[in-house]
């Protein structure tokens, strides 16, 4: 059990920072086309997913935990939606080349080798293709034994720095143009919940084990870790 199988036992949609209610800020701003082919990986429940395909998008959705394909596809069900939902891993997609107009990752790179997928991301790109971004961020020094504690738990192979993931995406020929930081978001309406939950049944116990120990890191390192929107842009 990790932290990952964590969100998928619960069900949780909306887990990265801001929620539902954050990416909504940003389609409302940043205003992209609506025959734009959007590729949500990373897609968890397929809250974003769904919300994109209601505003008028072409969406597809993916997710290496097949337990959030079962949840995003129940979604579908629901609300009678027929979204394509694939188990796929970022790092090596069944994509064609320059399948998507967009890729959305909402707290998905920092889990992921960003070497391979980065560089999935940028095959699968159209020429000009958009990457949005919401990722965790080092907003202050860490220690060598803080970094252990929080990479052991979340699975990250390293915290980024604002300027690392710039050096990261330019590596990967999809420079950024825009990094927005916590302190430049407004959110509208503080009272709209940002997450929710669909758990699964008889959730095991050590599931609650880890809920917990993730609240007690998020205090412990409220002033050293925070999240940025990285706005990336193929060559």
């Amino acid at each position: 059990m990790n932290y990952l199988h964590l969100l998928s036992s619960l069900g949780i949609g909306g887990a990265h920072p801001g929620g539902l209610m954050l990416t909504k800020q940003i389609f409302e701003s940043e205003q992209y086309p609506l025959d734009y082919k959007i590729l949500d990986a990373g897609c968890g429940t397929g809250q974003t997913t769904a919300y994109l395909t209601q505003l008028g998008y072409n969406v597809t959705g993916i997710d290496i935990n097949m337990q959030m394909i079962e949840h995003a596809t129940i979604r579908n069900h629901i609300n009678q939606l027929n979204i394509p939902y694939y188990v796929e891993d970022l790092a090596h997609t069944s994509f064609s080349d320059a399948s998507f107009d967009l890729v959305l990752c909402e707290s998905v790179l920092q889990f992921t080798f960003l070497t391979k997928t980065l560089s999935e991301i940028a095959r699968i790109l159209k020429s000009n293709g958009s990457v949005v971004a919401i990722e965790m961020v080092q907003d202050g020094t860490l220690t060598s034994e803080e970094q252990f504690e929080i990479k052991s738990f979340y699975g990250c192979e390293q915290i980024y720095t604002i300027s690392e993931w710039k050096q990261c995406f330019l590596k990967h020929h999809i420079p950024l143009s825009k990094v927005l930081t916590k302190t430049d978001i407004l959110f509208i309406d503080e009272n709209e919940p940002t997450t929710e939950f669909s758990p699964i049944e008889n959730i095991p116990q050590d599931v609650f084990e880890l809920l917990s120990e993730h609240e007690r890191l998020t205090q412990k390192y409220s002033n050293k870790l925070s999240f940025c929107i990285l706005f990336g842009q193929k060559c």
